[in-house]
C-alpha cells in the first residue's frame, strides 16, 4: 500500500546516537520538520554536554581535594618527622664514636709502576719496510707431456714425433727453471745488499727507543721520588699531630677536636661549626658552638586542608609550647657536644669542658647584626661520665651542672660565659703594604729590614689565601725572635707558624736555623719559616733536613713574588755599602 506521505528522509544525531524518519506531504514541509528536529536534538545534546561538564568538574574538584588531603598528610609527617630529629638530637649521638681514625689520616697510596708503552724496534717490520718482502724464487708450473695413443704401435712415426714435441717441452721447462732460478739469485743480491740500510735504521730506532724509555724511568723516578717524599711528609705530620695531642700539646688538641667534632651530622638548620679553644696548663677545653636561631628550628606541627579556601595551611606549634620545644633541643645540644668531645678524648688530655653556646641574628629593633652567647656549662670528665644521658631531662641536667642560661632560651638572652680563652697576641701589629709601593726589578736585599718584614708578611698573606689563613706581623724588637705568625685553619696541614725574615748579604748562620727552632717549642708551633735575600749553608739545611722547618733563600724567594706577579731582584750588596749592616 503506497504512503500517504510522499516525501520522507531520514536524519541522525551522532552525539546523542538517535535517528529518526521524517515525512511529510510537501518539500517545505519536510524541510521545516527537519530543521524543528535538529533543533531539539541540538537543545538536548547542549543539555547532556552541560551535564558532562558539571560531572567532570565534580571529578576533578574530588580528585584536587583528596590530591591536597593526601599532599597535607604528607607534609605532615615529614614536619613530624623533622620536629622527632631535633628532638632526639642528643640521643643520635649515643654509640657514635667521633675518635680521629688516624690510620684512615695517613696516606697510604702506592705509586704507579714504571710503564712504557712503546714497542721496542723490530728489524723484522723495517726491513719489511724498506726492503719489502724478501724475495721468493718464481714457481714456474712444470707442463704436461703428451701420452702415448694407441694407434702409434701401428703408426711408428706419430710416436717418433710425439717424443720430440715432448723433449721441447722439457727443454723449454728446464730453460725457464734456470732463467727464474737466475732471477731469484739476482734478487736476492739486491736484498742482501740493503740490509746495511736495515741495520742502520734498527740501531737509530734502537737508540731513540732506549733514549726515551731512559727519559721517562727517570722521570717516573723524579715523579715518584716526590711523591714518596709528599707522602712520607703527610704521614709524618698526621703523627706528629697524633703525638703531639697524646702529649695533650695545645695547638694539637685544637685541632684534634675541631676534627673530630667537625664529624657530627647534625639536622638541617644547625650549623654547629664548633670552636675549640684548648688551656694547656689546666686541661680545660672551651668549645664555642654556633647554635640555631628561633627561625632556624622547625615550629610546624600539622598541615591541614582547608576546604573552604581550597588550599593547605601550616598549624604551628603554640608560642609556649615552641618555647619550651627550642630550649629542649639547645640543651640537647650542650649536651651532645659535650658527650661527644669526652669520648673521642680517647688520650684524656682534657679534664674539663665548658660549653658556650652562641646565637648569631639581627636585631629587629636595632637593625644591627649580633652574636649572643646564651647557654654556659661546665663539666669535668668525672662528673660528666656519671651521668646517665639515656635518662635524664636535658634542660634539667645542664642547670644540674650548674649551667647559666635565662630560663627561656627563645627569647636569646645573652649571658656571660664561664670561660673564655683570649688567643690574642699583644705583640701584634697591623700590617703595612709594601710590595703596591716597589718598582719593577726592586733589589730586595738593598731595601730596610722592616720593610722587607712586612714584605713577607704580604707575601705569605698571599700564599695562605686560598686556606682562610691569617698573617700578622709582630712589633719591632731585636730580640723577639718572630717577625711574623700565621695561623692556618686547615685541620691537617694548619696549625701556628712562625716566621722569621732575614735580610742577609751574606750566607745565614746555622745558629739562625737553630734558633728558629728554640722559638717554635717556646711559641707551640707546628712549623717554621726562615726567609731570607741570601742564602743558607750546608749546615744549616742538616740541621733543618728531619724537622719542621722551612728554608727560603733568595733564589726561592725571588720565585715565589713571581708566582704572585711581582718581579723583584736580590743583589748583594758590596762590602762597606752603607745598607749592608741594616739587616744584618
Amino acid at each position: 500500500m503506497p504512503s500517504q506521505y510522499p516525501y520522507r528522509t531520514t536524519i541522525r544525531n551522532e552525539f546523542l546516537g538517535v535517528q529518526k524518519v521524517i515525512r511529510a506531504m510537501t518539500r517545505d514541509e519536510l524541510e521545516w520538520l527537519v530543521a524543528e528536529q535538529f533543533r531539539k536534538w541540538h537543545d538536548q545534546a547542549e543539555r547532556k554536554r552541560e551535564q558532562q561538564r558539571k560531572k567532570v568538574e565534580r571529578e576533578v574538584r574530588t580528585r584536587t581535594t583528596e590530591s591536597m588531603k593526601s599532599q597535607a598528610k604528607t607534609d605532615t609527617k615529614a614536619a613530624l618527622l623533622q620536629i622527632h630529629e631535633f628532638q632526639t638530637i642528643l640521643p643520635q649521638s649515643f654509640g657514635v664514636s667521633l675518635q680521629v681514625d688516624w690510620d684512615r689520616q695517613l696516606d697510604r697510596a702506592e705509586y704507579p709502576a714504571f710503564e712504557f708503552n712503546i714497542p721496542k724496534p723490530d728489524g723484522d717490520a723495517i726491513r719489511l719496510q724498506l726492503l719489502g718482502p724478501a724475495p721468493i724464487p718464481r714457481r714456474v708450473k712444470k707442463p704436461a707431456l703428451e701420452a702415448a695413443m694407441w694407434w702409434e704401435s701401428f703408426l711408428p712415426f706419430l710416436r717418433s714425433r710425439r717424443e720430440v714435441r715432448n723433449e721441447a717441452i722439457e727443454a723449454r721447462y728446464e730453460r725457464a727453471l734456470k732463467e727464474a732460478e737466475t732471477d731469484h739469485q739476482r734478487e736476492v743480491k739486491r736484498y742482501k745488499a740493503g740490509e746495511s740500510r736495515v741495520v742502520d735504521a734498527f740501531n737509530e730506532a734502537a737508540v731513540a727507543y732506549n733514549t726515551a724509555r731512559a727519559a721517562k724511568k727517570k722521570r717516573h723516578l723524579e715523579q715518584r721520588a716526590e711523591f714518596l717524599s709528599h707522602q712520607q711528609a703527610h704521614n709524618e705530620t698526621i703523627r706528629q699531630l697524633r703525638h703531639r695531642y697524646e702529649q695533650g700539646k695545645l695547638d694539637a688538641v685544637e685541632r684534634y677536636f675541631s676534627t673530630a667534632l667537625g664529624q657530627s651530622r647534625y639536622p638541617d638548620g644547625i650549623e654547629g661549626e664548633p670552636d675549640p679553644a684548648y688551656d694547656e696548663e689546666s686541661k680545660i677545653l672551651v668549645i664555642d658552638f654556633s647554635l640555631p636561631s628561633p627561625t632556624d628550628v622547625p615550629n610546624v606541627v600539622e598541615y591541614r586542608y582547608v576546604a573552604s579556601r581550597k588550599t593547605i595551611t601550616p598549624v604551628e606549634m603554640k608560642a609556649k609550647d615552641y618555647a619550651k620545644f627550642y630550649d629542649e633541643v639547645i640543651h640537647q645540644l650542650c649536651l651532645r657536644t659535650m658527650h661527644e668531645a669526652f669520648t673521642a678524648d680517647y688520650a684524656n688530655v682534657v679534664q674539663t669542658i665548658v660549653f658556650n653556646g652562641r646565637v648569631s641574628g639581627i636585631d629587629p629593633k636595632t637593625g644591627s647584626p649580633f652574636r649572643s652567647c646564651i647557654l654556659s656549662c661546665q663539666a669535668t670528665r668525672e662528673k660528666f661520665l656519671e651521668l646517665d644521658l639515656t635518662r635524664v631531662t636535658p634542660a634539667e641536667c645542664v642547670r644540674g651542672l650548674k649551667g647559666i642560661g635565662l630560663s627561656s632560651l627563645a627569647t636569646l638572652a645573652p649571658v656571660t660565659p664561664i670561660l673564655e680563652l683570649n688567643r690574642d697576641d699583644d705583640r701584634l701589629v697591623v700590617g703595612k703594604e709594601v710590595a703596591s709601593g716597589l718598582r719593577t726589578g726592586e733589589n730586595l736585599a738593598a731595601m730596610p729590614w722592616e720593610e722587607f718584614e712586612h714584605l713577607v708578611r704580604e707575601l705569605f698573606e698571599w700564599e695562605f689565601a686560598k686556606s682562610g689563613g691569617e698573617v700578622r706581623v709582630t712589633q719591632a724588637s731585636r730580640d723577639r725572635g718572630v717577625d711574623a705568625i700565621a695561623f692556618d685553619p686547615d685541620p691537617i696541614r694548619g696549625g701556628k707558624f712562625v716566621i722569621q725574615a732575614k735580610r742577609y748579604n751574606m750566607v745565614v748562620p746555622p745558629s739562625a736555623v737553630r734558633d728558629l727552632y728554640g722559638t717554635m717549642i717556646s711559641e707551640g708551633a707546628t712549623k717554621g719559616i726562615l726567609v731570607t735575600t741570601s742564602h743558607f749553608g750546608s749546615d744549616s739545611r742538616e740541621f733543618a733536613k728531619d724537622k719542621p722547618i722551612t728554608l727560603i733563600d733568595g733564589e726561592n724567594l725571588v720565585w715565589m713574588f713571581q708566582k704572585h706577579g711581582r718581579d723583584f731582584t736580590i743583589e748583594m750588596l758590596p762590602k762597606g755599602d752603607p745598607r749592608r749592616g741594616l739587616g744584618t
